[in-house]
């Protein structure tokens, strides 16, 4: 799998190295489709290293957590000063992690979100 995804191997086995090591290749899996180009899974592992994608994360999440009602991703955008397409790339890692739902809803045509 760590090939696969290009995920360098640890020097360890620790505990903490093993849930690394899968906390990484679970996000690689959601920042791409088996049917993208390699170098998508490139720029997937190396938002990753980076930590441009837990920052962007976070980001995301700070807004979201601020929202008064549920939400867009649009309305997300408008009320925060973000990306548009910056937040729908992260809202579905945030629902991954458990920290926010999709209600059901829509509205203008984009999935309403709440925060968990």
């Amino acid at each position: 799998i760590r090939k696969k995804h290009g995920i360098e191997p640890f020097a360890t086995n620790t505990p903490q190295s093993l849930a690394m090591r899968w906390r990484l290749i679970m996000e690689a899996k959601t920042l791409f489709h088996k049917s993208d180009p390699d170098t998508s899974r490139v720029a997937a592992d190396k938002m990753i290293k980076s930590g441009k994608l837990n920052w962007q994360e976070n980001k995301v999440w700070g807004w979201a957590h601020h929202m008064p009602v549920e939400f867009t991703a649009k309305e997300l955008a408008v009320f925060s000063g973000l990306d548009y397409h910056l937040i729908q790339r992260r809202l579905s890692g945030l629902r991954n992690k458990g920290k926010i739902e999709r209600t059901g809803e829509k509205r203008d045509g984009c999935c309403v979100w709440k925060v968990i």
